[in-house]
């Protein structure tokens, strides 16, 4: 029973550390696989083995390391200088990213709530240190009640989409959009999981180092990739339906939760705002645990970097998305052939 909980929970940090503000809200889901068209069901089915594979791969070799941060995985596995480098990138990557989140937070709530951007970073900031004072218990705590939420609320308003109107005929034929089936399809594909198992490699690997058992890991490899599967899916149906309106706002589900009852408005929001939460309380717990050791240096490093991280967020999340992510891709991409390459090292 207790293996069968604890497949559970790392299901739901893998897909809680997945989908952040890019994510939940649509805007990543619409950039990597919907503005291609039907053939987005296609390539989310690509991503879903790659989230399998590679996520199983890194958890397995924090749990033969006995990692306590991604440091521990590229020392072992590159030379000094290489590694350094490396673990340079992933910081820059992380940081990047929670940028984005937290430029995600001020988003929802300037354009969901009508409240000022900057008091939305701020209650980013605010609950992310309250979560850290609990390291990876309180990260799996997080997402054991989020990621079902999350589940729960795609679900529902993916069947009310197909159930009322011409969701499920626009889904099937969204307008406003040509199909495209050529190589950037399967390029951005690619991108779109390595740039997110890139991004994860902070939390997977220490994840695996505490967790240990095999079984456990690759079960909750194996979940956590198919239910970051299926959400994809359904969000992608969620904006086909919904098409061409959404392409004017930057959490294009958030204007579909708006043709719902309040209620359900309110649970987007809500929801949404978890998802950020988590990813942020995910990103900050990798980048302090690599670059501090004492839980007080840990907790300094966080305030730190995410008072410089909320700074940055006002360079808006709509660019942050179409640029740096796709740039994060290419560098993720490179960074997961090394450890693919480095394999004879590693057994």
């Amino acid at each position: 029973m207790r293996s069968r909980w604890l497949t559970l929970q790392v299901a739901c940090v893998y897909i809680g550390t997945v989908v952040g503000a890019g994510f939940a809200s649509g805007r990543e889901i619409y950039q990597f696989f919907a503005q291609y068209g039907i053939v987005a069901y296609a390539s989310i089915g690509l991503v879903t083995l790659l989230f399998a594979w590679l996520g199983y791969r890194l958890m397995a070799l924090g749990a033969k390391l006995g990692a306590q941060s991604f440091r521990d995985l590229t020392t072992y596995v590159f030379p000094p200088r290489l590694a350094q480098a490396m673990d340079g990138v992933v910081l820059m990557m992380l940081f990047g990213t929670t940028v984005a989140m937290l430029a995600g937070t001020g988003e929802l709530f300037r354009e969901r709530l009508g409240l000022p951007f900057s008091f939305g970073v701020a209650v980013g900031i605010v609950v992310t240190m309250w979560t850290m004072m609990f390291g990876m218990n309180g990260l799996l705590k997080v997402n054991s009640f989020i990621v079902p939420s999350l589940t729960a609320f795609v679900l529902f308003v993916t069947l009310h989409t197909a159930m009322y109107g011409d969701g499920f005929a626009h889904a099937l034929h969204p307008p406003g959009i040509a199909n495209q089936f050529g190589l950037p399809v399967w390029v951005n594909a690619l991108l779109y999981a390595a740039l997110n198992i890139g991004l994860s490699i902070g939390v997977l690997v220490p994840l695996g180092g505490q967790i240990r058992s095999r079984k456990v890991l690759s079960q909750g490899a194996l979940l956590g990739a198919l239910g970051l599967g299926g959400l994809l899916a359904c969000v992608a149906f969620c904006l086909f339906a919904y098409m061409p309106g959404i392409r004017a706002y930057a959490i294009p589900m958030g204007y579909i939760a708006a043709q719902f009852p309040t209620w359900l408005t309110a649970l987007f929001i809500a929801v949404l705002f978890g998802e950020i939460y988590s990813t942020l309380v995910g990103n900050i717990y990798s980048m302090a645990a690599t670059i501090a050791r004492s839980r007080r240096q840990v907790l300094l490093a966080s305030l730190v970097t995410l008072v410089v991280a909320g700074l940055l967020s006002h360079f808006g999340f709509r660019a942050i998305v179409a640029y740096a992510y796709t740039a994060f891709g290419w560098i993720s991409l490179w960074f997961l052939t090394m450890l693919i390459i480095a394999r004879v090292r590693l057994r």
